[in-house]
């Protein structure tokens, strides 16, 4: 779960503070600043500039380190941050972090400051969206005119972001609404985030009629790129390849479009197409650590080995300060250093992961898992087993609702070792407990491919997901039939077998909360569901179901308080 900013300035502080903030003689007063850059005097000019503007409410950063852990704290209105900072973080990776956790709302204003204009940089950083780019040198006056209209463009947007952060997406919608329909000057921003509000909500024919009113007035990249994304997810994949291809000869540096055909090809199982589009992506912009770990490992499939390895190379490089960054991009560069070059060289990279990795144990899975297979490959059958062992071991105790890759890395190293009925088991186990991630589902199905495996020795896929969903089925039509007890009964049996599955938790919440809506209130119950729920939350915690059975718990809990 992305960590919300505790401090003094909450969202109801700046809230309030927003709705006074005629009683101020301008719009910068009342915000709260970060102003972040390594070199004292930048910080000290730059604040000195804001408090001739009349602010006073600024805080100061030294490195990106500082800029993530005040945001951690506290909820910025206006974020001033240099692009080059020195030993780790760079600007870029401030914003991608705070983009990622959410310790940026809706309303905030983020300003990327840089003396650099490189290509790479520029193309970086435009990629996450800053509100916009201030080049030194600049001036008070400068400064002040460019935040004004920044200020004005998101001005009283926290009652949204209040709304979205209580996942309370129909109010939020309601009140973007009411907005649009009274045409303020940034009525297209509000249309944007409504359609993102719209998708991450699940209400794809609602987004798809906002993405084409729009795109009938006007073409803008967002409102076709939205499009697409609703063609991907209702798994009309070749119109998304249409929408996407059509963003990318319009804007051929909208990298985003480029990312979302790669996504699409690789759905409609086109590899090589897939693995093209990334090649010129990363072309245009190369710091992209996702970009660079999607193609690294198409590349393998695809058997070009010096590709992956220079993709591996820069997931590493560039990950390094990244929130993106991941032990799977080392294991996966130690192994293809030990196909392109030597083992040697190979177990260098995997020591990296101890240097690049704090007592992380899904590293020193990652570690254990690349380790086996090199020391096996250089003839250490002892040290392979051993690693193996560990590897082993580790995998046993992650939480199986965390750990489906994990379990699908153990499977492809089962299988090198000529463990097949142990890799088919790790497969099988993470199709019975996300038998509705698409996504999941096509990793596996590369995973059978690029091992070579039986899929009818796997069982195939379909027909174990078919198993699940024939439970399923059968359990919500007990419930409905109001056999309630039976109902639960079997679907509790299910979950013992696919403990992490999110629609059989969500069916068994439901049904015990059905039994209390007629039988009355019962503590224990209610910790049942509370459980069932939360597993469902660790890996979907915007799953709209989800969302409705909480409400329908507290109802029952506020039942159990009288």
């Amino acid at each position: 779960m992305p960590q919300k900013p505790s401090g003094k300035h909450s969202l109801q502080t700046r809230k309030l503070k927003e709705n006074f903030v005629f009683f101020k003689p301008g719009p910068l007063e009342n915000r709260l600043y970060l102003v972040v850059d390594d070199f004292g005097d930048m910080r000290s000019m730059i604040k000195n500039m804001l408090m001739a503007c009349g602010v006073r409410d600024i805080k100061l950063a030294r490195n990106g380190s500082e800029a993530i852990e005040q945001m951690e704290q506290e909820r910025f209105d206006v974020v001033l941050c240099d692009y080059n900072l020195g030993t780790g973080r760079d600007g870029q990776q401030v914003l991608e972090e705070a983009k990622y956790r959410h310790l940026l709302g809706l309303g905030s204003v983020f300003v990327m400051v840089t003396a650099e204009n490189t290509r790479d940089m520029v193309m970086g950083a435009v990629e996450y969206e800053p509100d916009s780019y201030l080049t030194k040198p600049f001036n008070k006056d400068f400064l002040k005119t460019r935040l004004e209209k920044l200020i004005a463009k998101k001005h009283n947007l926290l009652v949204i972001e209040e709304a979205v952060e209580k996942r309370n997406y129909s109010k939020a919608v309601a009140i973007l609404d009411e907005k649009i329909a009274a045409k303020p000057p940034n009525c297209n921003e509000l249309r944007k985030i409504k359609g993102n509000i719209l998708v991450n909500s699940g209400k794809l024919t609602e987004a798809r009629a906002l993405y084409q009113e729009v795109l009938a007035i006007r073409e803008l990249p967002w409102a076709r790129l939205g499009l697409g994304k609703c063609d991907y997810l209702i798994q009309n994949y070749q119109q998304a390849i249409d929408e996407f291809q059509r963003i990318k000869s319009q804007n051929p540096n909208y990298t985003p479009a480029y990312d979302w055909l790669a996504k699409s090809h690789k759905r409609a199982n086109q590899l090589s197409e897939a693995e093209n589009i990334l090649k010129q992506a990363v072309s245009i912009s190369p710091k992209a650590v996702p970009r660079q770990q999607l193609l690294g490992e198409i590349a393998l499939v695809n058997q070009h080995q010096e590709i992956a390895e220079s993709a591996f190379t820069k997931a590493v490089q560039h990950g390094r300060h990244s929130v993106y960054k991941h032990p799977s991009n080392y294991a996966n560069l130690a192994r293809v250093t030990a196909d392109n070059h030597d083992g040697a060289s190979a177990l260098l990279v995997l020591k990296q992961i101890d240097l690049d990795f704090n007592n992380d144990p899904k590293a020193d899975f990652y570690q254990a898992s690349a380790e086996s297979l090199i020391h096996e490959a250089m003839g250490n059958s002892d040290l392979a087993r051993a690693s193996l062992g560990k590897a082993a071991e580790l995998q046993k105790s992650f939480d199986q609702s965390e750990d489906s890759d994990c379990a699908i890395e153990l499977a492809k190293t089962y299988k090198n070792f000529g463990m097949e009925e142990e890799s088919v088991e790790l497969l099988k186990g993470a199709i019975l407990n996300n038998h509705t991630d698409e996504e999941l589902m096509d990793e596996i199905k590369l995973t059978i491919s690029s091992l070579e495996m039986d899929e009818q020795t796997l069982g195939t896929i379909d027909s174990i997901r078919e198993e699940v969903l024939t439970l399923n089925r059968k359990g919500v039509e007990l419930a409905k039939s109001g056999q309630l007890d039976e109902a639960a009964k079997l679907l509790k049996e299910t979950s013992t077998r696919m403990p992490a599955n999110r629609t059989v938790n969500l069916n068994i919440a439901l049904v015990l909360l059905m039994s209390m809506e007629r039988e009355g209130a019962n503590p224990n119950m209610i910790d049942e569901i509370k459980g069932y729920l939360a597993r469902v939350a660790k890996a979907d915690p915007n799953n709209s179901t989800l969302q409705k059975l909480y409400g329908r718990l507290k109802i029952m809990m506020a039942k159990t308080a009288d």
